[in-house]
């Protein structure tokens, strides 16, 4: 465990004093979930805990490690650089955190659109991400809470669903990411 307070360490400075306290929220939930789950708690707590470590990156800063990491910027994200902190996230974790578990990597690069057919550590991440215990109250927080700890599939398509909503509420173009991965899951 020393990897993971030297990472939360390191974190920490990169991080606003909002943004700690919302990632150290993503760890704990996703210990919670990973156990009920029986899923790897260290692979979800590394990765709730990496799994924002971009996302305080400027627009500018954004789009310089979009280029450097060679992360294609699509029309989506041109409008919303903030969506990029995913992938650029994911970038990070395997170079200054030396992360290669491609569980991990996953779970980092797809936690706030989503895709098809997440495995288990991606599934956690992503719905931690919505539900930690410092989330402000809003509208679908609680069926989500209820939700993840019921069927976990269930919980992804109604994030899914209430995210898009949400974005188009907001007159904002949907990641087809986020579309892919609503199709797919309100299929099961």
């Amino acid at each position: 465990m020393l990897e993971f307070s030297v990472s939360e360490r390191k974190l920490q400075s990169a991080l606003s004093i909002q943004r700690y306290i919302h990632t150290m929220g993503v760890v704990k939930e996703a210990k919670k979930l990973a156990k009920h789950y029986n899923a790897d708690v260290y692979k979800c707590s590394y990765a709730g805990l990496l799994h924002d470590c971009a996302k305080d990156y400027t627009d500018d800063m954004k789009i310089r490690f979009c280029r450097e990491y060679h992360i294609p910027v699509d029309d989506v994200m041109k409008e919303n650089m903030d969506i990029s902190h995913q992938f650029i996230g994911a970038e990070v974790a395997k170079r200054e955190y030396l992360v290669e578990d491609t569980e991990i990597i996953n779970a980092i690069k797809y936690h706030t659109t989503g895709r098809a057919d997440m495995y288990i550590t991606e599934k956690i991440v992503f719905i931690a991400d919505y539900i930690e215990e410092g989330r402000k109250k809003f509208d679908t927080l609680y069926e989500a809470r209820k939700l993840a700890y019921e069927n976990i599939d269930a919980a992804m398509k109604f994030i899914l669903k209430s995210t898009i909503e949400y974005v188009k509420s907001r007159n904002r173009r949907l990641h087809p990411l986020s579309v892919e991965a609503y199709e797919y899951y309100k299929k099961l």
